[in-house]
């Protein structure tokens, strides 16, 4: 299973990776930027992660073993493309003129092979064929969170300190190596909340911790 703010991926969906994969090179990579921005967010989820980095490296070996050069380079613009998501959210990607940098298939230096996401007639986005559990697990979410704010509830089940994801019988968090005070549902969120700026106080949290009795 995967699972992280952006997607949610069941056995019975793996699938739908190999398809947003397709789409990404394809389509998204052709696009001008602000359409790039919103196929991230809305259609991209299950790709954006470990998951989608290790199909998309299988499939830059592939094409390198069989020869074809532009699909390997392909895919590993697509691979830098959201591992700077992943490591820098939008701080890079978010400008036009560092997107243009990275992107050497956008329609900066490709015009005529643009693509405006309006013109797809189908798209394949993870917000239509994700599954219910997902997005009951979003009103879960947004329902708790809006309880803890309003009202002063504790969360009534473990969540990630970095997307809220709650742990389910098949994932179980793991918990900071070094402070053992916060949960995480994969090594993307500990890593963005370590630059959000949980290293600023890892060691403030375990030090109180330890004075508390709690490691």
């Amino acid at each position: 299973m995967y699972q992280r703010a952006a997607g949610f991926v069941t056995d019975q969906q793996i699938w739908m990776i190999g398809i947003l994969m397709k789409y990404f090179l394809r389509k998204v990579l052709h696009m001008n930027h602000e359409d790039f921005m919103t196929s991230f967010r809305v259609d991209l989820g299950p790709l954006l992660g470990e998951c989608g980095l290790w199909a998309l490296k299988n499939y830059e070996t592939r094409m390198s073993e069989k020869g074809k050069d532009d699909k390997k380079k392909k895919a590993r613009v697509a691979i830098d493309l959201i591992t700077d998501y992943l490591n820098n959210n939008w701080e890079n990607l978010g400008k036009l003129t560092k997107y243009n940098l990275k992107n050497r298939y956008g329609p900066k230096k490709l015009p005529d092979q643009a693509v405006a996401r309006e013109s797809i007639k189908q798209i394949y986005s993870w917000n239509h064929y994700a599954p219910q559990q997902w997005f009951s697990h979003i009103r879960r979410v947004e329902d708790m969170a809006k309880a803890v704010k309003k009202e002063g509830k504790q969360l009534e089940y473990a969540a990630c300190s970095f997307c809220g994801a709650p742990e389910t019988q098949t994932l179980k968090h793991k918990r900071c190596s070094q402070c053992k005070q916060v949960l995480y549902c994969s090594q993307d969120c500990q890593r963005n909340d370590w630059k959000k700026g949980h290293k600023h106080v890892c060691k403030q949290l375990a030090e109180k911790a330890l004075k508390a009795g709690k490691m």
